[in-house]
């Protein structure tokens, strides 16, 4: 009998040492909202996403963005990143996060605009999003909805 509850009570607690945290110790992203999702030339989007941080630390987050176009020839360069402003975050603790994208602004990641500056036809992208916290845990990716970018 005692060899029983000797079995019992270490299976619980390899059990209770395997056993990870529903969101597996990495930071959740999810979308929340953008402000428009038909732009024109020199307009601005905002998109909105919610960080849910898994760990109580410092934090020194950074956010991804990556663009999927659907037809845009003239883009070489489809990612870039942000560094989250450092704070003190609490397990669990939500912050809002704010992206700002100007069409037509110049630049690296510019929409889809050729070399004379010039939106030859109007077009369309997804944004992509994730963060990387300071560990190296990596959220899930999130997308906005369909983005349509004038050529006026």
């Amino acid at each position: 009998m005692k060899a029983k509850i000797l079995i019992l009570l270490l299976i619980t607690l390899v059990i209770n040492a395997c056993s990870k945290e529903a969101n597996g110790g990495k930071p959740q992203l999810s979308f929340s909202s953008v402000t428009a999702t038909t732009i024109s030339l020199n307009s601005i989007v905002t998109f909105n996403l919610v960080l849910k941080d898994a760990v109580t630390s410092t934090t020194n987050d950074t956010l991804f963005v990556a663009r999927k176009f659907y037809t845009c020839p003239y883009i070489t360069k489809d990612t870039s990143f942000a560094i989250i402003p450092t704070y003190n975050g609490v397990k669990n603790q939500k912050a809002n996060i704010e992206y700002t994208f100007q069409y037509g602004s110049g630049g690296y990641y510019n929409g889809c605009i050729n070399s004379v500056g010039n939106a030859l036809r109007t077009d369309s992208l997804n944004y992509y999003f994730w963060v990387k916290d300071a560990l190296g845990n990596t959220s899930d990716t999130v997308a906005s909805p369909k983005i349509i970018l004038l050529n006026r």
